[in-house]
């Protein structure tokens, strides 16, 4: 870590020096500058309100989405699922966002009930089988952001959808944003939850 002196920059002199460890230090500040621009991240989106989650380089990121928290529940999960559906906007996808979720996907929002969301999805949908797991913790991610959406469930007509985790183990059952943390970066934690208040 380097230090640099300033002999009149206006601050008292204490005459002691306090040292400050780097894991308090906000990230990546202390990374050398690669001299390439990266994506441009949000920062900190919690507590912004309901999230659509994108896929930045081999990570699902977070960005504020047009819906509401204050409207009913089931009308956010219901943008949210139009917004994952029409993918990124033009604007977005120039500053290095992508979907894993095809573009001839369809979601629908089938219940919610008791925080679970229950998402119709359509059996003819192409999506090759090593970016499922990605575009399932995609629409997951996103539609616990809705508020009181605590999980979400997959079917396909009156019958429950197998999904994969980011291992590839298959469950039919409902399933989290923390099942799908590892997908995020750590300076996103999903596994506690974000969106907006009660997501």
């Amino acid at each position: 870590m380097v230090v640099a002196t300033c002999a009149a920059c206006g601050l008292p002199g204490s005459g002691s020096v306090t040292r400050v460890d780097d894991a308090t230090i906000p990230y990546q500040l202390l990374e050398p500058d690669s001299g390439e621009p990266g994506p441009t991240v949000q920062s900190d989106p919690e507590g912004s309100g309901a999230l659509t989650f994108w896929l930045v380089e081999d990570a699902l990121v977070p960005e504020p989405a047009g819906a509401s928290c204050a409207d009913p529940p089931h009308v956010v999960a219901r943008q949210l699922l139009d917004e994952l559906v029409a993918g990124p906007s033009e604007r977005a996808r120039a500053t290095g966002r992508s979907t894993a979720v095809a573009p001839d996907t369809e979601l629908v929002l089938v219940d919610l009930a008791d925080a679970t969301a229950v998402i119709g999805v359509d059996p003819g949908a192409t999506l090759s089988p090593d970016r499922l797991p990605v575009a399932i913790g995609q629409i997951v991610l996103t539609v616990t952001t809705a508020p009181g959406v605590r999980s979400v469930e997959f079917a396909s007509g009156d019958e429950p959808v197998q999904v994969p985790l980011p291992d590839g183990v298959l469950t039919s059952g409902p399933v989290t944003a923390a099942d799908y943390a590892a997908l995020v970066p750590e300076r996103f934690d999903a596994s506690q939850g974000l969106g907006c208040p009660g997501a």
